[in-house]
Formats: C-alpha cells, structure tokens, sequence
C-alpha cells in the first residue's frame, strides 16, 4: 500500500524508513499539540517580546530587501485582509556563517522553552550539522534555522532547498498553502540556464513544458502541522493568512553518500557548509 503524503501521526521508525531515507514528503496533522501556543505565538504577542529587534525582509525568494525592526513589520504588512502587493517576507535566521550580522539567536534563546522538535525526528547521527551526540534545533545550531513572519499573501516562489539538505518546517500561526514538486520533474521547471518557473506568474515562453509537471503534494498547512521537504524536492508556498513558522535544516547520517558527493563537488566551500562541519 503507498504511503501517505499526509498521515494524522508518525513514528520515529516509520518516518526514518518510509520519508527519510527514501526522500518522500510528508506532513504531519497536529504534530505540535503540545507547544505553547497561544500566546507566545501569535504574532502580537512576538512583537511584544521581539518588536525593537531589526529584522531582514525578503523578496518571493531569497534577495533581501531591506533591515526594518519587527515590530514595523508586524504594523505595516500584517492585519490586511487585501494586501498589495505581495508582502516581503521576514526571514530571521540564527547564525549560520562567520559574517552574519543580523541573527535570531537571542530570540531563539528566549523561545526555547515555548517549542519542542516533533518526536518523529531523529534525535541524532546528523552530520550536517556535524555532531557525536544529540541535536535538538530548539537549542542547537542548525543551517537556516528560523523564524518566518509574514503578511497574508507573502510567498516564496518555486526553488530547492541548497547544501543537499533536507528541512522541517513548523506551522504555528495561520494558514500557508504548500505544493511540491519531486526532483524528477526538473526538467520541466527549469530552464537549463539556473532558472526555475514562477508557478504564479510563469513565463510561458522560458518554460514552455512546466504545466507538464504534476505536484505530488498541495495542500494547507494549519497551526500545529509540520512538513519534511526532502533533499531535491521543489517546493512553494503562499500565506493564506498572517503566518509565522519555524523551519531548519538538516543531513542525517543515512544520507552521508549523497552530502560527501555534494562536499567533493565543491560543496565544502560554501561558508554554511563550513560553519557547520
């Protein structure tokens, strides 16, 4: 019988066998029931704790934008019921190469005790980051570990996930639409040349086969679901309402052939990469 790609509860084990180590999606109902929410979460009550940190604001990708403080974030682009146009999106990572100047760290310090890891996840043999014992991203350093606001109709266009890594992403506040492609339909949204199709705004000339391409996986995540995006895979999503996340990510030990091709292929230059190995 196939395996969900949407499942109520998930073992340890049958996420290690069944998602993990062959690389399938999957989202996870409820998976956060046990967190502190509300109202640690909500974005007002985040805007009183974090409101005078600067934060950086990016476009539907990954080019930032500009520095704002949070709580001009939270006043400016949140609470609209009509937003235009499309909100930036507040990516506020911990640190995760030498030069970084702004970082969430104080923030995820102060939020550690308000969120726990779901329980299907490895505890351990991650190598990247590269640790001998247990890894828990409520306290530990993990490659792009952060806290994602943003406005209803914020997105983030159509991309794979860089450093041969697969991610989590944890939904907290409101509701976020999330379609995934798998690695097999690259052909058909990219151009050969780097570039990859905007789903919502495609170029049909530069990618004239790309409707070609059939996602494995639509649907909406609401408060308390969390989704595992293997290595590869293309993804996308749009906020339906004012939406914060937490997401992180990740190379468990089951995958060390893939990150050591990945790392002889120049990988290993990447300052993320040698931040964390």
């Amino acid at each position: 019988m196939p395996c969900s790609h949407v499942v109520d509860s998930l073992t340890a084990a049958d996420f290690l066998d069944n998602h993990l180590r062959p690389g399938r999606p999957v989202v996870v109902r409820g998976t956060l029931n046990g967190w502190k929410t509300p109202p640690p979460w909500e974005i007002e009550s985040l805007k009183e704790r974090f409101g005078d940190y600067e934060v950086p604001l990016f476009d539907t990708l990954f080019e930032l934008e500009e520095l704002v403080t949070f709580a001009d974030y939270v006043d400016t682009h949140t609470g609209h019921d009509d937003p235009a146009p499309i909100p930036p999106y507040l990516r506020w990572f911990t640190r995760q190469r030498e030069d970084q100047m702004i970082t969430a760290d104080d923030a995820f310090e102060e939020l550690a005790d308000d969120w726990a890891v779901p329980s299907w996840l490895p505890e351990g043999d991650y190598i990247f980051p590269r640790a001998a014992g247990r890894l828990d991203a409520t306290r530990d350093p993990f490659p792009a570990r952060g806290l994602f606001v943003c406005g209803k109709g914020g997105r983030t266009r159509l991309h794979v996930d860089p450093w041969a890594s697969d991610a989590c992403l944890c939904q907290v506040t409101g509701e976020k639409r999330f379609i995934m492609y798998p690695p097999e339909a690259g052909e058909l949204l990219t151009d050969g040349e780097g570039g990859t199709v905007d789903v919502d705004e495609p170029d049909e000339a530069r990618f004239p086969s790309w409707r070609e391409a059939a996602p494995v996986l639509d649907e909406v995540l609401s408060p308390g679901d969390a989704i595992f995006i293997p290595q590869g895979w293309y993804h996308t999503a749009v906020a339906l309402q004012d939406s914060v996340s937490l997401t992180w990510n990740f190379t468990h030990r089951v995958h060390e052939e893939r990150f050591s091709a990945y790392l002889r292929s120049g990988g290993d230059t990447d300052p993320v990469v040698s931040y964390f190995i």
